[in-house]
């Protein structure tokens, strides 16, 4: 609530982007500082950007609509705000990388594929460092609204800041958030010869469609154990490898289960041994943006060695039976760690993050 566009992009270029542009530029000036990547001496060409969003500047838009039924004019500005790809433009321009400015239009698995997209690129040697992430601003009352009419909303009636509950039987449907994360992703030997914090190896990736429905998921989780097993064989890991899973954890009742199935597909009996949390517990579901905010969260684990849990965890449901590190955070030495998201239609990534060498 007390964003300041003033203090990440002053001047009329801040006042004519949308919030959704705003949030990415923002947490984009953060991982670059963090990174010291404007004093990198990386050639322009060699830093990428690649952020994603789901509904892009739709509330923008939407809102602008409001004084044109009245009669008056649309700002010109709206149409550059409205592509999911402005975000990303924005980002570039304030980080001046002149190479490839991609986005993923994947809705909520967007944020981790800009993510593993960035990692490939510099694999392949195509990048020295890219900007990555998701960004997400999808509140309005219209928006809220058809999001209630899909049933998706969480039909809780006890107070708010319960309301998202992942993996609890009293769960009834997803909050809707706002938010933004980004990371800079860099060729491992250049950012350690730079001296830079090294969070986490990216080590593993992976990406599949269950292509069945555009709602409904496979409640078998057998689409979820083959996006993570995917994932550990490119990282050359194993189910004994993982110390911690970040679990989309929507806090949808059919989406839980099947993500608690897909894990016990993937892990078997060790399973149950593993800490498995939902940081949508706390931040609500913020889209295209979740997966990267997973990616920062996880990021950190790896760094203290501590796991966040998963709030409003007071009723155990039979169909989510693992350890879902309920209500207060845990310390916990994590080498290795599993992040998934899911997403409409059926999309699945998963990234595997490794310490440090």
């Amino acid at each position: 609530k007390d964003f300041d566009v003033k203090q990440w992009m002053p001047g009329a270029a801040g006042r004519m982007a949308g919030r959704f542009s705003q949030f990415a530029v923002a947490a984009a000036r953060m991982a670059r500082d963090d990174a010291k990547l404007d004093t990198a001496q990386i050639p322009a060409e060699q830093i990428l950007v690649s952020v994603s969003s789901s509904m892009s500047g739709l509330i923008d838009v939407q809102e602008s609509f409001v004084p044109y039924l009245r009669g008056e004019v649309i700002p010109p500005w709206i149409v550059l705000e409205y592509p999911g790809h402005a975000a990303a433009s924005h980002v570039a321009i304030q980080a001046h990388g002149n190479g490839q400015v991609s986005s993923f239009g994947t809705a909520c698995v967007a944020g981790l594929d800009s993510i593993a997209w960035a990692a490939d690129k510099v694999r392949r040697g195509e990048a020295t460092a890219v900007i990555a992430g998701g960004t997400e601003t999808p509140l309005s009352p219209g928006n809220l609204e058809a999001f209630r009419a899909l049933g998706a909303l969480s039909r809780w009636e006890g107070p708010p800041a319960e309301a998202s509950r992942p993996f609890d039987r009293l769960r009834s449907g997803l909050v809707l958030a706002e938010g933004a994360g980004i990371v800079v992703v860099e060729e491992e030997e250049h950012a350690r010869a730079r001296g830079v914090s090294i969070y986490a190896r990216i080590v593993g990736t992976a990406s599949i469609t269950e292509a069945r429905h555009m709602r409904e998921v496979d409640s078998s989780g057998e689409p979820i154990r083959q996006v993570l097993q995917a994932a550990l064989d490119r990282a050359e890991l194993t189910a004994q490898d993982v110390d911690y899973i970040c679990a989309h954890g929507n806090s949808l009742i059919d989406y839980d289960a099947a993500e608690t199935a897909g894990i016990k597909r993937a892990f078997g009996r060790q399973a149950s041994c593993i800490p498995v949390s939902s940081i949508k517990s706390m931040c609500g579901q913020a889209l295209a943006a979740s997966g990267a905010m997973q990616i920062v969260t996880t990021s950190l684990v790896i760094k203290n060695n501590v796991v966040p849990p998963t709030i409003n965890y007071s009723y155990p449901d039979p169909a989510c039976d693992l350890d879902y590190v309920p209500n207060r955070s845990r310390s916990a030495r994590v080498q290795v760690a599993l992040v998934h998201a899911q997403s409409i239609g059926g999309s699945h990534s998963a990234i595997v993050l490794g310490a440090p060498n």
